[in-house]
């Protein structure tokens, strides 16, 4: 059902879904690049150091398909859409200042670039500028939205803290750190095409379900990627969340599985807490990872995420965006970066 007030879109084959959403990206790209800063160049600078990095963009393009999907175009909502973005990019600027990464999309973190500080006070002026755009649009269950999702990624940014060296972590734990960091934010992107589309409150609501299951699914991927991946392409060192102190997904479901593993686990997290050498190679350890069935089960929790999200995707209205909102579901399963 078109709610009222919607602007129809003619049904669209998986060609032209494409030219819509070059279209879409590109006006996302104009939305961001336009960032300055009036009295503060060098945090305009940092702002956009990790900003304009590059990205799939991947959240600002669901809200433009989600919008699609209930036949609205997105472009007159272009900053709106854009905003999500300014979200994701300024939590990953406090996120590397935390985890003292030295990369991030390929080059130096900002934080290494311009300075801890800065760092800091960039990723405040993306989420402050993110808040004015949504305030301007005059939508308070859309402001409500966003501030929900930031305040569950800051939660999850706590937890997994509080989690780090601690080699006890179970399944459970590892995949609420991962429901808060990275789930809220997709959830919260999918909901907001909903809610910029004037959709019903049961489809914003399967909207925002299909986000958050989208989002468990990939972070469940990233996390095999850390063991998995390669560096050039993945974008940060391979073995990072362990080398970080952080127990993830693939490692809880092995210490489930051996045991003995969580000896080994714990033996390299005391090391890394007192700053020593790990006294286990990574390749060491990751083999006895995959041997105990922890990769399979990772990628089968992803594979059951990915079935809900595909279960909250029934609920929407049927079409090729909807199609499209699917195929993101798979790729997201099986990419590769």
């Amino acid at each position: 059902m078109t709610p009222t007030g919607a602007t129809p879109l003619a049904a669209t084959p998986a060609a032209a879904s494409a030219a819509a959403l070059r279209g879409d990206l590109a006006f996302i790209e104009a939305s961001l690049a336009a960032l300055e800063t009036a009295h503060a160049p060098r945090l305009g600078a940092a702002a956009r150091h990790s900003l304009l990095a590059g990205g799939k963009r991947l959240r600002p393009l669901l809200t433009c398909a989600v919008m699609r999907a209930f036949d609205r175009d997105p472009a007159p909502h272009g900053d709106v859409i854009a905003a999500v973005e300014l979200i994701h990019c300024g939590t990953l600027l406090h996120d590397d200042v935390i985890d003292e990464a030295e990369t991030r999309r390929g080059r130096t973190a900002a934080h290494v670039a311009y300075g801890p500080h800065t760092a800091i006070l960039a990723g405040d002026l993306l989420l402050a500028l993110a808040l004015e755009r949504l305030a301007r649009c005059g939508c308070a269950a859309l402001q409500v939205a966003a501030a929900t999702a930031i305040a569950e990624v800051c939660q999850g940014e706590v937890l997994e803290r509080e989690q780090r060296f601690d080699p006890d972590v179970d399944l459970g734990r590892a995949r609420l750190v991962n429901h808060l960091k990275t789930a809220a934010l997709f959830g919260y992107a999918a909901e907001a095409g909903a809610l910029l589309a004037g959709a019903f409150d049961r489809e914003r609501e399967a909207a925002q379900a299909f986000g958050r299951a989208l989002g468990d699914a990939f972070q469940t991927v990233d996390d095999l990627l850390d063991w998995e991946g390669d560096a050039a392409t993945v974008g940060k060192p391979v073995g990072h969340d362990l080398a970080d102190g952080l127990v993830t997904v693939p490692l809880a479901l092995a210490c489930e599985r051996d045991p003995e593993l969580r000896v080994t686990v714990r033996r390299v997290l005391e090391a890394g807490r007192a700053g020593a050498a790990s006294p286990v190679e990574l390749p060491d350890l990751a083999a006895r990872v995959e041997r105990s069935g922890a990769f399979a089960a990772a990628r089968e929790l992803a594979a059951a995420d990915g079935r809900a999200a595909a279960a909250a995707l029934a609920r929407l209205p049927a079409g090729p965006w909807r199609g499209w909102l699917d195929e993101t579901v798979r790729r997201a399963l099986e990419r590769t970066s």
